[in-house]
Formats: C-alpha cells, sequence, structure tokens
C-alpha cells in the first residue's frame, strides 16, 4: 500500500506530535513493537532539526481477513519550513515505514523507496529524509552510509513474534 493509499485504509496508532517521547509499557512494546524505533528515528531528526509536523506509530488493516501492517509515519504538512522545494512545500512530504515494505517517501502523486536498510539506523533515516526535504523526492545527493540500527535484531525477534499471533 503507498502512502498515498493508507489515508483511506482504517488504522489505529499512537503519536508523539507535542511530546518529548512514546510512553512504551511492555503490553503497547507487544502490540506495537515498532514504537521505539519510533523514538529513535524522532531522536534523530531533532538532532539535525528538522523535525515532521506529526510522527504517527500504529497498526494498519485494511480487512478483517487481510495482513496486519505495522507503520511508522513522519510528516512534514504543506507550507512546513524546512520544505524546500516549490513542489514539496506545497503538497507536504510523508516518509513512512512498514514492517513489509521497509522505508518509503511521497509527495503529492510521487512515490519513492527509500535506499536505505528495512530496519535502518535511526541517524541514516534522519539523513535521508533531511535530503529528501531540502531538494525533493528525486534527490542525486551522496546517499546516506547504509547502517542497520543497534537495536535491529531486537525489533526483529518482536516482529517475527507478532506475525505469528493470531
Amino acid at each position: 500500500m503507498s502512502a498515498i493509499e493508507e489515508q483511506s485504509a482504517g488504522s489505529s496508532g499512537q503519536s508523539i506530535q507535542g511530546s518529548g517521547q512514546l510512553s512504551v509499557d511492555d503490553a503497547t512494546r507487544d502490540t506495537l513493537p515498532q514504537l521505539r524505533y519510533a523514538d529513535a528515528v524522532h531522536a534523530a531528526l531533532g538532532a539535525i532539526e528538522v523535525l515532521p509536523d506529526a510522527l504517527d506509530t500504529g497498526l494498519r488493516v485494511e480487512d478483517l481477513n487481510g495482513p496486519r501492517e505495522l507503520f511508522i509515519r513522519l510528516e512534514w504538512l504543506p507550507g512546513h519550513d524546512d520544505l524546500v522545494p516549490d513542489a514539496l512545500s506545497k503538497a507536504g512530504l510523508v516518509v513512512r515505514w512498514s514492517h513489509l515494505a521497509g522505508w518509503s517517501a511521497c509527495s503529492g502523486a510521487e512515490l519513492v523507496d527509500i535506499d536505505v536498510d528495512d530496519i535502518a539506523d535511526p541517524v541514516t533515516v534522519a539523513e535521508a529524509a533531511m535530503h529528501a526535504v531540502l531538494c525533493g523526492l528525486g534527490c542525486a545527493c551522496e546517499k546516506p552510509a547504509p547502517g542497520r540500527w543497534e537495536h535491529a535484531i531486537y525489533l526483529e525477534i518482536a516482529l517475527a513474534n507478532y506475525e505469528e499471533r493470531p
């Protein structure tokens, strides 16, 4: 599912807009195992001062018999001061992670995969998002250094456990 289509899909989640950090207890960690990853990406974006207007994380289910998709969604709304290209400033930008598809970005009808590891280091994700914010989705700048999140193995285990649940 593209970031454009996700607007019409049913979803539930948690937003950290206006808060310093997601609250993650044991029950939440089992239900939404990507919360710590979302918090790490948000912190990395804050470190380079490219914060989105909203960060949502949750579970998307299109129909009861279909696949469940865990997601992270970072959104820079139209007119955000950091959006440099005119097209982005008019349409806004969404950077999205899915445990099924990895990282992607969209603005208006344009959708691109972000060429990073599915559980990339948050600094790598932040740099890729910064390039999109400053140069647009067709950015030909040097790609961020590859790397996996230092806690990727724990997220992979949690995702495997999540997939095994009925």
